[in-house]
Protein backbone atom coordinates (compact mmCIF):
# COMPACT_ATOMS: atom_id res chain seq x y z
CA UNK A 1 0.00 0.00 0.00
CA UNK A 2 2.18 -1.01 1.02
CA UNK A 3 2.58 -1.76 -1.16
CA UNK A 4 0.62 0.60 -2.28
CA UNK A 5 1.81 5.75 -3.84
CA UNK A 6 -0.64 7.05 -1.70
CA UNK A 7 0.09 3.18 -0.14
CA UNK A 8 -3.80 1.28 -1.37
CA UNK A 9 -3.02 -2.03 0.05
CA UNK A 10 -5.73 -4.35 0.54
CA UNK A 11 -8.54 -3.63 3.45
CA UNK A 12 -10.41 -6.89 4.83
CA UNK A 13 -13.97 -6.32 5.89
CA UNK A 14 -14.53 -7.13 9.68
CA UNK A 15 -17.36 -8.42 11.70
CA UNK A 16 -20.00 -6.19 12.90
CA UNK A 17 -20.40 -5.14 16.83
CA UNK A 18 -23.20 -7.91 17.38
CA UNK A 19 -22.64 -10.25 19.63
CA UNK A 20 -19.20 -9.37 19.73
CA UNK A 21 -18.09 -11.04 22.95
CA UNK A 22 -19.50 -14.66 21.75
CA UNK A 23 -17.58 -14.15 18.04
CA UNK A 24 -14.35 -12.87 19.39
CA UNK A 25 -14.18 -15.96 21.67
CA UNK A 26 -14.47 -18.57 18.52
CA UNK A 27 -12.39 -16.19 16.49
CA UNK A 28 -9.49 -16.66 19.20
CA UNK A 29 -9.70 -20.32 19.09
CA UNK A 30 -9.17 -20.70 15.35
CA UNK A 31 -6.53 -17.60 14.59
CA UNK A 32 -4.28 -18.44 11.99
CA UNK A 33 -1.51 -19.61 14.87
CA UNK A 34 -3.49 -21.72 16.27
CA UNK A 35 -5.01 -23.91 13.74
CA UNK A 36 -3.50 -26.98 11.47
CA UNK A 37 -4.30 -25.30 8.71
CA UNK A 38 -1.99 -22.52 9.49
CA UNK A 39 1.17 -24.58 9.30
CA UNK A 40 3.84 -22.87 7.28
CA UNK A 41 6.08 -24.24 4.69
CA UNK A 42 8.33 -26.96 5.95
CA UNK A 43 5.79 -28.14 8.75
CA UNK A 44 5.99 -31.79 9.67
CA UNK A 45 1.83 -31.50 9.78
CA UNK A 46 0.91 -34.64 9.24
CA UNK A 47 -0.14 -34.08 4.99
CA UNK A 48 2.27 -31.34 4.50
CA UNK A 49 3.77 -31.57 1.02
CA UNK A 50 7.32 -32.36 0.38
CA UNK A 51 10.09 -29.66 -0.58
CA UNK A 52 9.91 -28.87 -4.60
CA UNK A 53 6.70 -30.85 -5.11
CA UNK A 54 3.39 -28.85 -6.56
CA UNK A 55 0.02 -30.77 -7.17
CA UNK A 56 -2.98 -29.45 -7.27
CA UNK A 57 -4.96 -26.27 -8.33
CA UNK A 58 -6.63 -23.24 -5.70
CA UNK A 59 -9.13 -21.25 -6.76
CA UNK A 60 -9.65 -17.42 -5.75
CA UNK A 61 -11.54 -14.46 -5.80
CA UNK A 62 -10.95 -11.10 -6.79
CA UNK A 63 -12.96 -8.06 -6.51
CA UNK A 64 -12.70 -6.35 -9.93
CA UNK A 65 -10.60 -3.06 -9.03
CA UNK A 66 -7.90 -5.90 -6.86
CA UNK A 67 -5.40 -4.90 -9.61
CA UNK A 68 -3.72 -2.08 -10.21
CA UNK A 69 -0.71 -3.38 -12.49
CA UNK A 70 1.00 -6.38 -13.85
CA UNK A 71 4.32 -4.58 -14.19
CA UNK A 72 6.25 -5.74 -11.69
CA UNK A 73 8.43 -2.81 -11.27
CA UNK A 74 5.15 -0.67 -10.58
CA UNK A 75 2.66 -2.48 -8.64
CA UNK A 76 1.52 -1.28 -5.22
CA UNK A 77 -1.61 -3.17 -4.08
CA UNK A 78 -1.72 -5.77 -1.37
CA UNK A 79 -3.25 -8.40 -4.11
CA UNK A 80 -0.40 -7.71 -6.59
CA UNK A 81 1.72 -7.35 -3.52
CA UNK A 82 0.35 -11.09 -2.36
CA UNK A 83 1.17 -12.23 -6.44
CA UNK A 84 4.64 -10.91 -6.27
CA UNK A 85 5.51 -12.50 -3.40
CA UNK A 86 4.82 -15.75 -5.57
CA UNK A 87 6.09 -15.04 -8.45
CA UNK A 88 9.35 -12.66 -7.89
CA UNK A 89 12.37 -13.19 -5.10
CA UNK A 90 14.12 -9.94 -4.13
CA UNK A 91 17.65 -9.33 -3.41
CA UNK A 92 16.52 -10.13 0.62
CA UNK A 93 13.03 -11.45 1.14
CA UNK A 94 10.89 -12.23 3.91
CA UNK A 95 10.54 -15.50 5.98
CA UNK A 96 7.19 -17.42 4.84
CA UNK A 97 6.05 -17.46 8.59
CA UNK A 98 3.29 -16.51 10.20
CA UNK A 99 3.10 -13.17 12.21
CA UNK A 100 5.72 -11.55 13.59
CA UNK A 101 7.98 -14.24 11.96
CA UNK A 102 7.15 -13.23 8.80
CA UNK A 103 8.57 -9.79 9.18
CA UNK A 104 11.90 -11.55 9.58
CA UNK A 105 14.76 -10.60 6.35
CA UNK A 106 16.65 -13.66 4.77
CA UNK A 107 18.18 -13.91 2.09
CA UNK A 108 16.75 -13.75 -1.58
CA UNK A 109 18.27 -13.98 -4.77
CA UNK A 110 21.44 -12.79 -2.74
CA UNK A 111 22.84 -13.38 0.58
CA UNK A 112 22.69 -11.42 2.98
CA UNK A 113 24.57 -8.15 2.31
CA UNK A 114 27.70 -7.02 3.69
CA UNK A 115 27.64 -3.48 5.58
CA UNK A 116 30.21 -1.25 5.62
CA UNK A 117 31.07 0.05 9.19
CA UNK A 118 29.61 3.68 8.28
CA UNK A 119 26.40 2.30 7.04
CA UNK A 120 26.85 3.68 3.55
CA UNK A 121 27.66 0.78 1.33
CA UNK A 122 25.74 -1.99 1.01
CA UNK A 123 27.07 -5.24 -0.88
CA UNK A 124 25.19 -8.32 -2.03
CA UNK A 125 26.19 -11.30 -3.65
CA UNK A 126 23.90 -13.33 -5.84
CA UNK A 127 23.38 -16.83 -5.12
CA UNK A 128 23.99 -19.65 -7.76
CA UNK A 129 20.70 -20.63 -8.09
CA UNK A 130 19.29 -17.65 -8.75
CA UNK A 131 17.49 -17.30 -12.31
CA UNK A 132 14.72 -16.24 -14.17
CA UNK A 133 11.62 -18.65 -15.25
CA UNK A 134 13.16 -18.90 -19.00
CA UNK A 135 15.86 -20.42 -17.15
CA UNK A 136 18.93 -17.83 -17.66
CA UNK A 137 21.16 -16.81 -14.89
CA UNK A 138 19.95 -13.40 -12.55
CA UNK A 139 22.99 -11.14 -12.91
CA UNK A 140 24.24 -8.40 -10.72
CA UNK A 141 23.67 -5.79 -14.02
CA UNK A 142 20.08 -7.13 -14.77
CA UNK A 143 19.84 -5.93 -10.50
CA UNK A 144 20.95 -2.32 -11.30
CA UNK A 145 18.52 -1.93 -14.23
CA UNK A 146 15.47 -3.05 -12.17
CA UNK A 147 16.51 -0.18 -9.42
CA UNK A 148 16.67 1.88 -12.89
CA UNK A 149 14.06 0.73 -14.10
CA UNK A 150 11.78 1.27 -10.59
CA UNK A 151 13.23 4.79 -10.26
CA UNK A 152 12.71 5.98 -13.84
CA UNK A 153 9.67 8.32 -13.89
CA UNK A 154 7.86 6.76 -17.11
CA UNK A 155 8.14 3.20 -14.44
CA UNK A 156 7.75 4.57 -10.51
CA UNK A 157 4.32 4.55 -8.77
CA UNK A 158 6.22 5.58 -5.87
CA UNK A 159 8.30 4.03 -4.24
CA UNK A 160 11.72 5.12 -6.44
CA UNK A 161 11.79 7.65 -3.74
CA UNK A 162 12.84 5.14 -1.17
CA UNK A 163 16.31 5.21 -2.92
CA UNK A 164 17.02 9.42 -2.99
CA UNK A 165 20.00 8.77 -0.82
CA UNK A 166 21.65 6.25 -3.63
CA UNK A 167 24.33 8.47 -4.90
CA UNK A 168 23.19 9.99 -7.81
CA UNK A 169 19.68 9.01 -7.35
CA UNK A 170 17.61 12.86 -6.97
CA UNK A 171 18.92 13.42 -10.84
CA UNK A 172 17.70 10.30 -11.83
CA UNK A 173 14.69 10.14 -10.79
CA UNK A 174 14.09 14.15 -11.50
CA UNK A 175 14.60 12.63 -15.24
CA UNK A 176 17.83 15.30 -15.53
CA UNK A 177 19.92 12.17 -15.30
CA UNK A 178 20.17 8.51 -17.19
CA UNK A 179 23.04 6.95 -14.71
CA UNK A 180 22.96 5.94 -11.42
CA UNK A 181 26.75 6.34 -10.23
CA UNK A 182 25.63 4.54 -6.28
CA UNK A 183 24.64 1.60 -7.64
CA UNK A 184 27.54 -0.75 -8.89
CA UNK A 185 26.96 -4.22 -10.56
CA UNK A 186 29.49 -7.33 -11.63
CA UNK A 187 28.07 -10.52 -12.89
CA UNK A 188 27.54 -11.75 -9.45
CA UNK A 189 27.63 -8.84 -7.27
CA UNK A 190 25.69 -5.03 -6.98
CA UNK A 191 26.44 -2.81 -4.31
CA UNK A 192 24.42 0.46 -3.27
CA UNK A 193 26.76 3.63 -2.55
CA UNK A 194 24.32 5.98 -0.09
CA UNK A 195 24.64 9.52 0.91
CA UNK A 196 24.06 9.24 4.12
CA UNK A 197 23.07 6.16 6.29
CA UNK A 198 19.66 4.90 6.10
CA UNK A 199 18.30 2.74 8.78
CA UNK A 200 15.71 1.05 6.95
CA UNK A 201 17.56 0.20 4.04
CA UNK A 202 17.49 -3.79 4.06
CA UNK A 203 13.49 -3.39 4.12
CA UNK A 204 13.63 -1.51 0.80
CA UNK A 205 16.01 -4.11 -1.02
CA UNK A 206 13.14 -6.54 -0.04
CA UNK A 207 10.38 -4.18 -1.66
CA UNK A 208 8.41 -6.53 -4.48
CA UNK A 209 8.84 -3.61 -6.73
CA UNK A 210 12.70 -4.69 -6.60
CA UNK A 211 11.27 -7.51 -8.42
CA UNK A 212 14.20 -8.43 -10.84
CA UNK A 213 14.06 -7.90 -14.55
CA UNK A 214 16.50 -8.99 -17.54
CA UNK A 215 19.01 -5.63 -17.90
CA UNK A 216 17.30 -3.23 -21.00
CA UNK A 217 13.49 -4.40 -20.33
CA UNK A 218 11.44 -1.63 -21.78
CA UNK A 219 11.31 1.90 -19.52
CA UNK A 220 7.59 1.63 -20.84
CA UNK A 221 4.86 0.10 -18.40
CA UNK A 222 4.47 -3.48 -19.54
CA UNK A 223 0.70 -5.09 -18.62
CA UNK A 224 0.62 -7.99 -20.48
CA UNK A 225 2.02 -9.79 -18.16
CA UNK A 226 4.70 -10.98 -19.95
CA UNK A 227 7.36 -9.92 -17.40
CA UNK A 228 5.83 -12.52 -15.17
CA UNK A 229 5.73 -15.11 -17.52
CA UNK A 230 9.10 -15.25 -19.03
CA UNK A 231 11.06 -13.55 -16.21
CA UNK A 232 9.32 -14.69 -12.92
CA UNK A 233 12.42 -15.05 -10.30
CA UNK A 234 9.37 -17.10 -7.53
CA UNK A 235 8.49 -20.07 -6.98
CA UNK A 236 5.48 -18.85 -9.74
CA UNK A 237 5.11 -17.64 -13.01
CA UNK A 238 2.57 -15.86 -14.85
CA UNK A 239 0.48 -18.16 -17.59
CA UNK A 240 -2.35 -16.16 -18.33
CA UNK A 241 -4.09 -12.92 -17.76
CA UNK A 242 -7.29 -11.71 -18.98
CA UNK A 243 -7.87 -8.07 -17.38
CA UNK A 244 -11.05 -7.73 -15.41
CA UNK A 245 -11.75 -11.85 -16.01
CA UNK A 246 -8.84 -13.91 -14.51
CA UNK A 247 -5.26 -14.69 -13.78
CA UNK A 248 -3.41 -18.05 -13.57
CA UNK A 249 -0.02 -18.70 -11.87
CA UNK A 250 1.26 -21.67 -12.52
CA UNK A 251 4.36 -23.33 -10.29
CA UNK A 252 7.90 -22.00 -11.82
CA UNK A 253 10.21 -25.30 -12.18
CA UNK A 254 12.89 -22.98 -13.04
CA UNK A 255 12.68 -21.73 -9.35
CA UNK A 256 15.71 -23.42 -7.18
CA UNK A 257 13.90 -24.68 -3.84
CA UNK A 258 18.00 -24.08 -2.71
CA UNK A 259 16.74 -20.57 -2.53
CA UNK A 260 14.22 -21.23 0.01
CA UNK A 261 11.48 -24.28 -0.19
CA UNK A 262 8.64 -22.36 -1.67
CA UNK A 263 5.71 -23.21 -3.51
CA UNK A 264 3.11 -27.05 -3.40
CA UNK A 265 -0.08 -25.77 -5.37
CA UNK A 266 0.34 -26.64 -9.04
CA UNK A 267 -1.62 -23.50 -10.34
CA UNK A 268 -3.63 -20.87 -8.87
CA UNK A 269 -6.42 -19.58 -10.72
CA UNK A 270 -7.79 -16.23 -9.64
CA UNK A 271 -11.59 -15.42 -11.16
CA UNK A 272 -11.89 -11.26 -11.25
CA UNK A 273 -14.98 -9.84 -10.41
CA UNK A 274 -16.85 -12.03 -7.55
CA UNK A 275 -18.76 -10.06 -5.40
CA UNK A 276 -17.86 -10.73 -1.79
CA UNK A 277 -21.19 -12.28 -0.49
CA UNK A 278 -21.01 -14.90 -3.63
CA UNK A 279 -17.41 -15.87 -3.07
CA UNK A 280 -18.37 -16.66 0.76
CA UNK A 281 -20.69 -18.80 -0.14
CA UNK A 282 -19.13 -20.97 -2.77
CA UNK A 283 -16.05 -20.97 -0.64
CA UNK A 284 -18.30 -22.89 2.01
CA UNK A 285 -19.82 -25.02 -0.58
CA UNK A 286 -16.45 -26.17 -1.34
CA UNK A 287 -16.68 -24.57 -5.19
CA UNK A 288 -13.95 -21.68 -4.20
CA UNK A 289 -10.91 -22.07 -1.98
CA UNK A 290 -10.44 -18.52 -0.85
CA UNK A 291 -10.54 -14.53 -1.68
CA UNK A 292 -8.15 -11.90 -2.07
CA UNK A 293 -11.29 -9.22 -1.72
CA UNK A 294 -13.12 -8.13 1.08
CA UNK A 295 -15.73 -10.40 2.94
CA UNK A 296 -19.09 -8.33 3.51
CA UNK A 297 -19.74 -7.85 7.08
CA UNK A 298 -22.77 -9.82 7.36
CA UNK A 299 -20.81 -12.73 6.68
CA UNK A 300 -17.95 -12.20 8.65
CA UNK A 301 -20.30 -12.80 11.26
CA UNK A 302 -22.29 -15.44 9.71
CA UNK A 303 -19.19 -17.51 9.09
CA UNK A 304 -17.86 -16.82 12.82
CA UNK A 305 -21.08 -18.28 14.40
CA UNK A 306 -20.34 -21.21 12.70
CA UNK A 307 -18.70 -23.58 15.00
CA UNK A 308 -18.22 -26.32 11.84
CA UNK A 309 -16.58 -23.57 10.15
CA UNK A 310 -13.89 -22.65 13.22
CA UNK A 311 -11.10 -24.67 11.18
CA UNK A 312 -11.22 -22.23 8.04
CA UNK A 313 -11.27 -18.88 9.70
CA UNK A 314 -8.17 -17.05 10.01
CA UNK A 315 -7.54 -13.91 12.03
CA UNK A 316 -4.00 -12.17 11.97
CA UNK A 317 -2.53 -8.68 13.05
CA UNK A 318 -1.90 -5.93 10.80
CA UNK A 319 0.34 -3.38 10.13
CA UNK A 320 -2.65 -1.16 9.15
CA UNK A 321 -4.07 2.07 9.58
CA UNK A 322 -7.37 3.25 8.07
CA UNK A 323 -7.81 6.71 8.38
CA UNK A 324 -9.32 9.95 6.86
CA UNK A 325 -7.17 12.26 4.80
CA UNK A 326 -7.25 15.95 4.58
CA UNK A 327 -5.52 17.88 2.04
CA UNK A 328 -3.71 20.50 3.74
CA UNK A 329 -3.58 22.87 0.71
CA UNK A 330 -7.24 22.88 -0.29
CA UNK A 331 -10.14 24.94 1.86
CA UNK A 332 -11.01 24.03 4.72
CA UNK A 333 -8.59 21.85 5.32
CA UNK A 334 -5.64 24.36 5.16
CA UNK A 335 -6.93 25.66 8.10
CA UNK A 336 -5.14 23.53 11.50
CA UNK A 337 -8.00 24.34 13.79
CA UNK A 338 -10.60 22.93 11.04
CA UNK A 339 -8.74 20.00 10.76
CA UNK A 340 -8.51 19.88 14.46
CA UNK A 341 -12.23 20.15 14.97
CA UNK A 342 -13.27 17.13 12.67
CA UNK A 343 -10.46 15.18 14.93
CA UNK A 344 -12.70 15.94 17.54
CA UNK A 345 -16.17 15.83 15.57
CA UNK A 346 -15.85 12.19 13.87
CA UNK A 347 -17.05 8.91 15.79
CA UNK A 348 -14.11 6.82 15.62
CA UNK A 349 -15.98 3.80 17.35
CA UNK A 350 -19.37 4.41 15.00
CA UNK A 351 -17.27 4.55 11.91
CA UNK A 352 -15.44 1.29 12.85
CA UNK A 353 -18.87 -0.41 13.85
CA UNK A 354 -19.35 0.17 9.58
CA UNK A 355 -16.01 -1.83 9.39
CA UNK A 356 -17.18 -4.48 12.03
CA UNK A 357 -16.57 -3.17 14.96
CA UNK A 358 -13.62 -3.78 18.00
CA UNK A 359 -13.60 -7.68 17.15
CA UNK A 360 -11.60 -7.02 14.17
CA UNK A 361 -9.43 -4.10 14.74
CA UNK A 362 -8.68 -0.80 17.30
CA UNK A 363 -9.96 2.43 17.16
CA UNK A 364 -6.69 4.82 16.80
CA UNK A 365 -6.34 8.30 16.58
CA UNK A 366 -2.42 8.29 16.32
CA UNK A 367 -0.27 7.82 13.26
CA UNK A 368 2.02 4.70 14.08
CA UNK A 369 0.65 1.18 13.89
CA UNK A 370 1.26 -1.97 16.17
CA UNK A 371 3.89 -4.26 14.74
CA UNK A 372 5.96 -0.77 13.93
CA UNK A 373 9.27 0.35 15.10
CA UNK A 374 8.55 3.32 17.28
CA UNK A 375 4.66 2.45 17.75
CA UNK A 376 3.86 3.63 21.51
CA UNK A 377 -0.52 3.48 22.06
CA UNK A 378 -1.39 7.30 22.91
CA UNK A 379 -4.84 9.05 22.22
CA UNK A 380 -4.88 12.12 20.64
CA UNK A 381 -8.20 12.38 20.11
CA UNK A 382 -11.08 10.92 21.57
CA UNK A 383 -12.45 8.12 20.37
CA UNK A 384 -16.52 9.45 20.39
CA UNK A 385 -17.22 12.99 19.48
CA UNK A 386 -16.23 16.35 21.65
CA UNK A 387 -18.78 18.55 20.03
CA UNK A 388 -17.93 20.88 22.52
CA UNK A 389 -14.50 21.44 21.69
CA UNK A 390 -14.67 20.84 17.91
CA UNK A 391 -17.36 23.92 17.41
CA UNK A 392 -15.05 26.12 19.89
CA UNK A 393 -12.19 24.62 17.65
CA UNK A 394 -14.64 25.75 14.22
CA UNK A 395 -15.01 29.21 15.40
CA UNK A 396 -11.93 29.92 16.32
CA UNK A 397 -10.79 28.65 12.43
CA UNK A 398 -12.93 32.07 11.72
CA UNK A 399 -13.99 29.63 8.70
CA UNK A 400 -17.64 31.06 7.20
CA UNK A 401 -20.16 28.58 7.80
CA UNK A 402 -21.38 26.29 6.22
CA UNK A 403 -18.81 24.79 4.30
CA UNK A 404 -19.63 22.13 1.28
CA UNK A 405 -16.93 19.84 -0.05
CA UNK A 406 -16.62 16.46 -0.96
CA UNK A 407 -14.90 12.53 0.32
CA UNK A 408 -13.86 10.49 -1.92
CA UNK A 409 -13.60 6.26 -1.10
CA UNK A 410 -13.55 3.14 -2.80
CA UNK A 411 -17.20 1.64 -3.25
CA UNK A 412 -15.96 -1.99 -4.67
CA UNK A 413 -15.13 -3.34 -1.34
CA UNK A 414 -17.66 -3.10 2.11
CA UNK A 415 -18.11 -0.74 4.61
CA UNK A 416 -16.19 2.41 2.61
CA UNK A 417 -19.23 3.90 1.90
CA UNK A 418 -21.04 3.06 5.17
CA UNK A 419 -18.05 4.62 6.51
CA UNK A 420 -18.38 7.97 4.66
CA UNK A 421 -21.66 8.32 5.66
CA UNK A 422 -20.85 8.36 8.84
CA UNK A 423 -18.53 10.97 8.52
CA UNK A 424 -20.66 12.92 6.26
CA UNK A 425 -23.55 13.19 9.46
CA UNK A 426 -20.55 13.72 12.33
CA UNK A 427 -19.25 16.91 10.23
CA UNK A 428 -22.62 18.29 9.43
CA UNK A 429 -23.10 18.84 12.77
CA UNK A 430 -19.87 21.64 13.03
CA UNK A 431 -20.79 23.00 9.89
CA UNK A 432 -19.05 20.98 7.09
CA UNK A 433 -21.66 19.67 4.42
CA UNK A 434 -19.71 16.71 2.88
CA UNK A 435 -20.70 14.36 -0.51
CA UNK A 436 -19.49 11.11 -0.71
CA UNK A 437 -17.89 10.46 -3.79
CA UNK A 438 -17.40 6.37 -4.29
CA UNK A 439 -15.51 4.70 -7.28
CA UNK A 440 -13.98 1.38 -7.83
CA UNK A 441 -10.68 1.38 -5.84
CA UNK A 442 -7.82 1.27 -8.94
CA UNK A 443 -9.97 4.65 -10.00
CA UNK A 444 -10.09 6.04 -6.63
CA UNK A 445 -6.72 5.09 -5.99
CA UNK A 446 -5.56 6.77 -8.85
CA UNK A 447 -7.70 9.98 -8.57
CA UNK A 448 -6.63 10.50 -5.12
CA UNK A 449 -2.66 10.58 -5.32
CA UNK A 450 -2.67 12.46 -8.22
CA UNK A 451 -1.92 16.63 -6.68
CA UNK A 452 -3.63 17.64 -9.55
CA UNK A 453 -6.83 16.62 -8.74
CA UNK A 454 -7.01 18.10 -5.35
CA UNK A 455 -9.55 15.63 -3.41
CA UNK A 456 -10.20 17.70 -0.20
CA UNK A 457 -10.41 14.38 2.06
CA UNK A 458 -11.19 10.43 1.49
CA UNK A 459 -11.16 7.28 3.53
CA UNK A 460 -7.75 5.58 2.74
CA UNK A 461 -6.82 2.44 4.17
CA UNK A 462 -2.68 2.13 4.21
CA UNK A 463 -0.50 -0.89 4.98
CA UNK A 464 3.36 -0.52 5.91
CA UNK A 465 5.66 -1.38 2.51
CA UNK A 466 8.10 -2.58 5.59
CA UNK A 467 7.81 -3.14 9.05
CA UNK A 468 9.49 0.32 10.18
CA UNK A 469 8.10 3.60 11.02
CA UNK A 470 10.00 5.53 8.30
CA UNK A 471 7.58 3.62 5.92
CA UNK A 472 4.28 5.11 7.33
CA UNK A 473 5.05 8.58 8.74
CA UNK A 474 7.85 9.57 6.03
CA UNK A 475 6.22 7.73 3.37
CA UNK A 476 2.85 9.02 4.06
CA UNK A 477 3.54 12.67 4.72
CA UNK A 478 7.05 14.12 4.05
CA UNK A 479 6.83 17.51 4.07
CA UNK A 480 9.60 17.96 1.85
CA UNK A 481 7.70 16.47 -0.70
CA UNK A 482 3.89 17.23 -0.58
CA UNK A 483 2.89 16.35 -3.80
CA UNK A 484 4.28 13.10 -4.12
CA UNK A 485 1.39 10.32 -4.62
CA UNK A 486 1.80 8.74 -1.05
CA UNK A 487 1.60 12.75 0.71
CA UNK A 488 -2.70 12.11 0.11
CA UNK A 489 -2.66 14.86 2.92
CA UNK A 490 -0.19 17.28 0.83
CA UNK A 491 1.43 18.25 4.09
CA UNK A 492 4.04 20.40 3.47
CA UNK A 493 5.34 22.06 6.59
CA UNK A 494 8.64 22.76 5.80
CA UNK A 495 9.33 23.38 9.80
CA UNK A 496 9.06 19.33 10.20
CA UNK A 497 11.56 18.66 7.59
CA UNK A 498 14.64 18.24 10.52
CA UNK A 499 12.51 15.95 12.16
CA UNK A 500 11.52 13.69 9.50
CA UNK A 501 15.08 13.91 8.44
CA UNK A 502 16.57 12.79 11.35
CA UNK A 503 14.29 10.00 12.71
CA UNK A 504 14.59 8.35 9.31
CA UNK A 505 18.64 8.40 9.49
CA UNK A 506 18.77 7.15 12.90
CA UNK A 507 19.07 3.61 14.56
CA UNK A 508 17.56 1.26 17.05
CA UNK A 509 16.14 2.85 19.89
CA UNK A 510 16.80 6.12 19.31
CA UNK A 511 14.72 5.75 16.13
CA UNK A 512 11.73 4.34 17.85
CA UNK A 513 11.81 7.74 20.12
CA UNK A 514 11.96 9.89 17.61
CA UNK A 515 9.28 8.83 15.65
CA UNK A 516 7.54 8.46 18.81
CA UNK A 517 7.75 11.93 19.76
CA UNK A 518 7.49 12.87 15.68
CA UNK A 519 3.82 11.52 15.60
CA UNK A 520 2.68 13.14 19.30
CA UNK A 521 4.11 16.33 17.67
CA UNK A 522 2.34 16.21 14.35
CA UNK A 523 -1.15 14.70 15.64
CA UNK A 524 -0.85 17.47 18.54
CA UNK A 525 0.25 20.43 16.46
CA UNK A 526 -1.05 19.98 13.02
CA UNK A 527 -3.13 17.57 12.99
CA UNK A 528 -2.38 16.44 8.92
CA UNK A 529 -5.64 13.83 8.91
CA UNK A 530 -7.57 11.70 11.22
CA UNK A 531 -6.78 8.37 12.50
CA UNK A 532 -9.59 5.72 12.76
CA UNK A 533 -8.66 2.73 13.56
CA UNK A 534 -6.18 -0.18 13.17
CA UNK A 535 -7.44 -3.35 11.07
CA UNK A 536 -7.30 -6.69 11.61
CA UNK A 537 -6.90 -9.38 8.59
CA UNK A 538 -9.91 -12.06 8.53
CA UNK A 539 -9.78 -14.86 5.64
CA UNK A 540 -12.05 -17.64 5.32
CA UNK A 541 -11.05 -20.46 3.04
CA UNK A 542 -12.38 -23.96 1.82
CA UNK A 543 -11.05 -27.08 3.75
CA UNK A 544 -9.15 -28.07 0.73
CA UNK A 545 -6.59 -25.31 1.96
CA UNK A 546 -3.68 -26.06 3.79
CA UNK A 547 -0.77 -24.65 5.21
CA UNK A 548 -2.37 -21.11 5.12
CA UNK A 549 -0.04 -18.10 6.35
CA UNK A 550 -0.79 -14.42 6.04
CA UNK A 551 1.83 -12.57 5.68
CA UNK A 552 2.45 -9.75 7.32
CA UNK A 553 4.67 -7.84 5.36
CA UNK A 554 2.70 -8.58 2.23
CA UNK A 555 -0.18 -7.81 3.77
CA UNK A 556 -1.37 -10.78 1.65
CA UNK A 557 -2.30 -14.32 1.85
CA UNK A 558 1.09 -16.13 1.27
CA UNK A 559 0.46 -18.32 -1.74
CA UNK A 560 4.29 -20.22 -1.01
CA UNK A 561 3.01 -22.11 1.82
CA UNK A 562 -0.18 -23.18 0.83
CA UNK A 563 -0.77 -26.52 -0.49
CA UNK A 564 -3.89 -28.73 -1.42
CA UNK A 565 -5.05 -31.19 1.27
Amino acid sequence: MAHSTGHPRRVRAAVGAVALAAVAALLAACSSGSTASSAPSGSTTAGAPKAGVASGTLTGAMSSGAIDTMDPNRWYFAVTWGLANAMCTTLVRYADRPDAAGTQLTAGTASMPVISSNGLTYTYTLRPGAKFSDGKAITGQDIKYTFMRLMNPAIDTGTGYYFTNVIGAPAYLAGKSKTLPGIVATTNTVTFHLTAPDGAFLYKTALPTTCPVPNGTTMKPQESGTLETNYASGPYRLQSYEPSRQIVMVFNKNYDQALGVRGHVAKYVFNIGVQASQAALEIQAGQLDFQTSNLATADIIRLSHNASLASQVHQSPRPETTYLFLNNEVAPFNNIDVRKAVNYAINRTAIEEQWGGPLVGSVSSQIMVPGALGYARYSAYPVTPDLTMAKKLMQESGVKLPISTSLRTQNDAPGFMNMGQVIKANLATIGINVTVVGTPNSVNSSYISNPASHTPMGIEPWSLDFPDAEALINTGMDPATPNAPPNLTRFGDKAFIPQFDAAAAALGTHRAQLYQQLDKNLMYQVAPYAPIFNARWFDFVSTRVGGYVYSVAMDAINYNTLYVK
